[in-house]
């Protein structure tokens, strides 16, 4: 019954199309022949989405595919991660890591951690904005350096060798290596094996 409701209103809308009504001094002119181009875009824009519709109740997998396909883009696009949530996600992580003893936290985390800080004070991070996620890289030098090695455009990092100078990736509204860095960053391996070493020592 819908369907064939939006196929009438489909055939109504191709055979009486929207007019403007002009005083006569403006018609044949700019502002007519203006009026009529926006129309049809209307008119077609109109015919699409009664196509749509038709198809969706024609194919619903199809349509239940494109539309998570389309709902899905959208929401990466707007929960992309800016450079301010990472910095403000490494303090936030940072803190919780400082609260714990040197014996209990892991070693490599804090080491990272701590390149990252030291990139950050040396001005050498950057993000690389896709759209639907982003990359926080690591340049060669500050943007405030003047010397000749920062400013060679045969100098600049290359492509091929790109990958190695990713720090992060922002996607769906996170940071994903520094959150995957944070779920062991209270296992301390070498802790265990000290604890080994002491308890065959006091064995022997």
């Amino acid at each position: 019954m819908f369907t064939s409701a939006v196929r009438r209103l489909s055939s109504l809308s191709i055979k009486e199309p929207w007019r403007v009504r002009l005083p006569e001094k403006w018609k044949g002119g700019y502002i007519e022949k203006w009026g009529n181009y926006w129309m049809g875009v209307a008119q077609d824009y109109k015919e699409v989405a009664f196509d749509v519709v038709k198809d969706s109740y024609k194919y619903p997998a199809k349509a239940a595919f494109y539309y998570s396909l389309i709902g899905g883009t959208l929401y990466a696009y707007n929960t992309n991660p800016e450079e301010k949530d990472f910095r403000s996600t490494l303090q936030t992580y940072m803190n919780e890591s400082a609260m714990l003893s040197e014996s209990i936290r892991n070693p490599e985390v804090d080491a990272h951690f701590q390149y990252l800080v030291d990139c950050y004070n040396h001005g050498l991070v950057r993000r690389m904005n896709i759209g639907l996620f982003s990359f926080l890289w690591v340049d060669n030098y500050s943007k405030v350096c003047g010397v000749f090695k920062s400013r060679c455009e045969y100098l600049k990092p290359r492509y091929l060798t790109f990958y190695e100078r990713i720090m992060d990736i922002g996607f769906v509204g996170q940071w994903w290596v520094i959150d995957k860095k944070m779920e062991e960053f209270d296992i301390n391996p070498n802790e265990w094996i000290s604890n080994s070493d002491e308890n065959l020592k006091s064995i022997q």
